[in-house]
């Protein structure tokens, strides 16, 4: 939204003035009465549909030529410029241009300005030479107008004096606008000739006023010509003939400024008008010559400072032109005196000023002066201060804003800024007196100088108010925040009701941070200090729903132009430079559903808002990675996926235009200023183009905007998605507890338990133990957690229990029958496949591989689908075409990459007798860096140096087997290379199956994102170093129905508070193209991944009925089941075996 600001101003003025008896009465119908409100209230985005609904009731109502279609369709025009529909606006107003034409004549003054507007909406995007034609056609027409006024008629009833609707004034206007562009173009002579013409042609009908044949008053034509002349000198200026430009305004003001000292009525007197005109003439002269200006105004200031004019305006009951008259001499007079002091004219001014009562302008700035030269002195002793002596620093900080104060006053941002240095800098001191009175000197200075409803106070109270609890003094927090949020003005509950004025958030440099950002945080603040103090809940309640809807309304509000896209980008990132100190945004949709909890809030209504919540707190980075490949995949089916192309190609070129811009520099101020013109012109033409692009992109693949940006669904909506064999649970756990949430066809149900996020990372982090996950653990934890349980390897079961029994079990009622379960899990959770929770308390021994098949899992009840969020899921049935057929291969598949160490099988013994994490439960080599000085790549060397792994080739082979070698590859060994990977035909695949030691972040130095081995080739470059990394992944052309990760780690985080609800690997893939991963939470054991892989595809070929969740769920109880395995730390009915695989996204089919 924000490139069309400028646009909006501009057109604000669609709706053509005509004369009451051409317009028709309305006679609205109550449908397009009805409407026309709709429309008034609508968002931008939703607007142009809307108002596409009006045209047409209206042209039933009134026909195409009727002015209320015609106002209707400008204002339609407006609303598609403000939802970025360049293109499609400039077409509208076309229309409008050809129905005025046929309704009222070519040479029609409404058709002059619709001509104007479609002009000026040409300029602003970026077709300054498509705009000359419609403004020369405007300036014509307006022309002729503005020469008929005044006009003489007579008539056997008498003399008559012709109207108008626009007269010179805005004759004068047009051409400065027309001249401003044509400058541009380097075409200034051409508006000049124009001008001169125009000029020329008005003059006999100036001298002729009070006429037979004209009728204006002569004061006003002289006024006219005044006012043309000046538009005249400005456009000179502008085109850097400053000579001429002073002329004209030497003529426009010499002779009246002359008269005055002689002048005895009313009639020559100064005014508002002529003290502008003079001022226009000395600011002219003093460009040129400064002696020559400060001459110029030494001798005519007194004069004016005389006049009757100055002396009223001083006046309490002073009309407006008085007022301002003073105002604005008083304010040239300020300015005259700081620049003539600099050019040595003391004596002269104090000679000027002393009589006028204003030589304190001199003493002003002396002092100004001198205080200037003390901030600069201050400003070196800060500088030279010892860092660590903050008392001392703090004393010059605190001068330094008492100077502030005296030079511009306590209300200025310079000085609030200083009085709020100087408390930061108390407070990395140990002097709490000292800095509880800074922050509260400082405090007062904000709320006086802006109030208490402003974002510089809000940021005020938010700095004192975190160091109050730092101190423990929440309750002294409470008490200053809750007297800020007091003042109606910080409640903005109608603000995010109304989508008009919520869209405004991310306008300008709002789209860099939420405006209303820390007036949301201290709403949540004071929102969780009530809860943790057991307050009035209701309160509470207040305060957080204020806090997360803003929250919402800020994201929601921007579009999908260049800059919203980089606004939201930021807005979404919780780690980017504005969000990385703050709340994270999940926290504010948790904290609002616990306010409702601790409110006893548990109607529809209430579960309704916490729904709503918890999908908002789970839109991470994978659901991102879904929504965008889940887009491009419409695209594709569209087959306008060339379009996302050449839009990248436009925002590549638009960021070199940017930066070209801010690099342009010319010896002439002027030239320079007309190059940045330029420059930004091209930048609104590509624009323009873009959003013809996404024009198209609409048209050929409608939704896709939406898919790119899901949004929360309602409970209707969300229900509707389901089947009726299907259920959702949501886990999302808080500061508080965590929430749990199912939801059926026809039901829903929410619970919290009073486990919260930080106490529910301890028995996560234990059971990920259990089952032998990498995850990074104490000599201490595995000590202990190693002599807990009985027998040779038992699983704790009671851990598992004690989670079902707080997480799940208060909803089993909702959940009971449904054959498939998708679970979205946040927080620590989001690593734990729920499927190894127990139903019932635990009976026998953990370590006997007869009670462990006995337990009543999770996985028995239900086949579990994983989901990073429901928007997931709604985006996967969006796009999926489960009657596709797939051609050709049916599976690709990569394995058993060449290395060096010892070959080893994978997974087994779960947590105990093991290492710290590893690679895939393996010992990583030593000097795992980046290699060179360019992009972080992998050293080929320290990979070798991994152990093989030929279980996985057994595994691949076992499902070639199945599928029929003719229907699949294999790349092993050599050829199981990143290049191939990269270079592969990878759409179009049932399976895409790699089977390879999976990388976490971090385990290869210097580079931060997980990746998959490969063979490793002799040296690394870009392309090839070994290493597959999640963002190479996402630059994956990939289409595959199933894509399986059999290595460590691939589904899930570390296990930690706060992890991202999927790996990056898992994310990856989703953003390459994936329909849906089969991923492992720990390293699969050699002995069961074929087993596991292969039987679950000959469950499916055997009973073509059963969803892939479902075979995945009877595979898992058919290994759990196998007692051939049960020796010594290797039964497989430890969930170990049989649990670690995960099927994320939609496997109902």
């Amino acid at each position: 939204m924000t490139g069309w600001i400028r646009t909006l101003l501009g057109l604000a003025a669609l709706a053509l003035a005509l004369p009451a008896t051409a317009q028709p009465p309305l006679a609205n119908t109550p449908a397009i009465a009805a409407k026309r409100d709709q429309l008034m209230k609508a968002p931008f985005e939703q607007r142009p549909v809307i108002g596409a609904e009006l045209l047409k009731l209206l042209a039933a109502q009134y026909g195409e030529e009727s002015q209320p279609y015609v106002d209707a369709l400008q204002l339609h025009a407006s609303d598609l410029g403000m939802a970025r529909q360049s293109a499609e606006a400039q077409r509208v107003l076309e229309r409008v241009i050809a129905l005025l034409t046929k309704m009222h004549g070519a040479d029609a003054f409404p058709v002059g300005r619709a001509q104007q507007n479609y002009a000026l909406m040409l300029r602003l995007n970026g077709f300054p030479e498509r705009a000359i034609e419609p403004a020369r056609r405007h300036i014509a027409i307006l022309t002729e107008e503005a020469y008929g006024c005044g006009r003489v008629t007579r008539h056997d009833y008498g003399r008559m004096v012709a109207g108008c609707i626009q007269d010179e004034k805005d004759l004068g206007d047009a051409l400065f606008l027309f001249g401003d562009m044509m400058i541009d173009l380097k075409r200034a002579d051409e508006a000049n000739a124009l001008f001169r013409d125009t000029i020329a042609r008005f003059e006999p009908r100036w001298a002729g006023c009070e006429t037979d044949q004209w009728g204006t008053k002569c004061d006003r034509a002289a006024r006219n010509r005044r006012d043309v002349m000046a538009d005249y000198a400005r456009f000179l200026t502008r085109a850097g003939r400053e000579p001429a430009a002073r002329a004209i305004y030497a003529d426009n003001a010499r002779a009246r400024v002359e008269a005055l000292p002689g002048c005895a009525d009313d009639a020559c007197r100064a005014d508002l008008w002529l003290l502008g005109d003079f001022r226009a003439w000395l600011d002219a002269e003093t460009r040129a010559d400064a002696k020559g200006g400060h001459d110029l105004g030494f001798r005519w200031l007194p004069v004016f400072a005389a006049e009757p004019a100055y002396a009223r305006g001083a006046a309490a009951d002073a009309d407006y032109f008085d007022r301002q008259y003073r105002s604005e001499l008083d304010e040239l007079l300020a300015g005259f005196t700081t620049g003539a002091l600099a050019a040595g004219e003391r004596d002269r001014l104090l000679a000027l000023l002393t009589p006028l009562g204003k030589a304190d302008l001199v003493g002003d700035q002396d002092r100004t002066e001198t205080l200037t030269a003390r901030l600069a002195d201050l400003d070196t002793a800060f500088d030279q201060a010892a860092y660590g002596d903050h008392a001392a620093r703090a004393a010059i900080l605190r001068d330094k804003a008492e100077v502030l104060r005296q030079i511009h006053g306590d209300k200025e941002a310079d000085y609030l800024s200083a009085m709020r240095a100087v408390a930061w800098e108390i407070d990395d001191g140990d002097d709490d007196a000292a800095t509880d009175a800074a922050y509260r000197d400082a405090y007062a200075a904000y709320r006086h100088a802006r109030g208490d409803a402003n974002a510089l106070s809000w940021s005020m109270a938010s700095s004192y108010a975190d160091w109050l609890v730092r101190r423990d003094r929440r309750a002294d927090a409470a008490a200053l925040v809750r007297t800020l949020l007091a003042d109606p003005g910080n409640d903005m509950t109608g603000f995010y009701a109304d989508p008009l004025r919520a869209s405004t958030m991310a306008s300008g440099l709002s789209a860099l941070s939420d405006p209303h950002g820390d007036l949301n945080e201290l709403h949540a603040d004071l929102a969780e200090w009530i809860l943790r103090d057991g307050g009035d809940a209701g309160e509470a309640l207040r305060h957080a729903r204020h806090a997360a809807t803003g929250k919402r309304a800020y994201r929601r509000a921007f579009g999908f132009a260049k800059t919203d896209e980089a606004g939201y980008a930021q807005a979404t990132d919780d780690d980017s430079f504005f969000n990385r100190y703050n709340r994270r945004y999940a926290g504010f949709q948790t904290l609002f559903a616990d306010a409702l909890w601790a409110a006893g809030q548990r109607d529809p209504a209430a579960t309704a808002d916490v729904f709503l919540a918890l999908q908002e707190a789970q839109m991470g980075t994978t659901s991102q990675a879904v929504a965008k490949a889940a887009a491009d995949r419409a695209l594709a089916r569209a087959g306008v996926s060339d379009l996302l192309a050449q839009r990248r190609g436009i925002d590549a070129a638009i960021d070199r235009l940017m930066a070209e811009g801010m690099a342009i520099a010319h010896a002439d101020e002027t030239e320079r200023q007309r190059l940045i013109r330029v420059n930004l012109g091209e930048q609104q033409r590509l624009a323009f183009q873009r959003d013809e692009i996404d024009r198209r992109i609409r048209a050929g693949a409608p939704g896709y905007f939406e898919l790119i940006r899901p949004a929360a669904l309602d409970v209707a909506a969300a229900q509707a998605l389901l089947g009726p064999d299907e259920a959702l649970l949501m886990i999302v756990p808080s500061e508080f507890g965590t929430h749990s949430l199912a939801l059926t066809r026809t039901a829903i149900a929410w619970h919290r338990s009073d486990l919260t996020a930080a106490a529910l990372a301890a028995p996560v982090r234990r059971l990920l133990w259990d089952v032998g996950a990498s995850l990074d653990f104490t000599e201490e934890e595995d000590a202990r957690w190693s002599a807990e349980g009985e027998g040779d390897f038992p699983f704790d079961r009671a851990t598992a229990w004690g989670l079902y029994d707080q997480l799940v079990r208060p909803l089993e009622d909702v959940l009971a029958g449904k054959r498939h379960l998708f679970t979205a899990s946040g927080g620590a959770l989001s690593s734990l496949p729920l499927g190894i929770l127990v139903t019932a308390p635990p009976q026998g021994v953990d370590g006997d591989p007869a009670a462990l098949r006995a337990t009543p899992w999770l996985a028995d009840r239900h086949a579990l689908l994983q989901l990073p969020s429901l928007q997931s899921l709604q985006l996967l049935r969006a796009v999926a075409d489960r009657n596709a057929a797939r051609s050709g291969t049916a599976m690709v598949g990569f394995g058993d990459p060449v290395l060096e160490g010892a070959a080893q099988t994978r997974g087994g013994i779960g947590g105990r007798h093991r290492g710290t994490r590893s690679a895939a439960g393996l010992e990583i080599a030593d000097g795992l860096r980046p290699a060179g000085d360019g992009p972080p790549l992998a050293d080929p060397d320290a990979l070798r140096k991994l152990a093989r792994l030929p279980g996985t080739e057994s595994e691949l082979k076992a499902m070639q087997a199945l599928l029929g070698a003719g229907n699949s590859r294999l790349y092993l060994a050599d050829a199981a290379t990143e290049t191939n990977v990269k270079r592969g035909k990878l759409s179009g695949l049932s399976v895409l199956f790699l089977a390879t030691h999976g990388l976490v972040a971090g385990e290869v130095g210097g580079i931060a994102e997980p990746g998959l081995v490969f063979t490793p080739p002799r040296s690394a470059t870009v392309a090839d170093d070994g290493l597959l990394t999640a963002s190479e992944v996402a630059a994956l052309d990939l289409g595959a129905r199933w894509v399986i990760l059999s290595a460590c780690n691939t589904a899930s985080g570390d296990g930690s508070a706060g992890a991202p609800g999927l790996s990056g690997l898992a994310r990856s893939f989703f953003f390459a193209g994936a329909e849906s991963l089969l991923a492992s939470h720990w390293p699969v054991r050699d002995d069961v991944a074929a087993v596991m892989t292969v039987r679950l595809f000959e469950l499916m070929q055997a009973n073509p009925g059963l969803s892939r969740a479902e075979a995945l769920q009877r595979a898992a109880r058919e290994i759990r089941q196998d007692p051939r395995s049960d020796a010594f730390l290797n039964s497989w009915a430890h969930p170990s075996a049989w649990a670690p695989f995960s099927l994320i996204g939609d496997g109902i089919d």
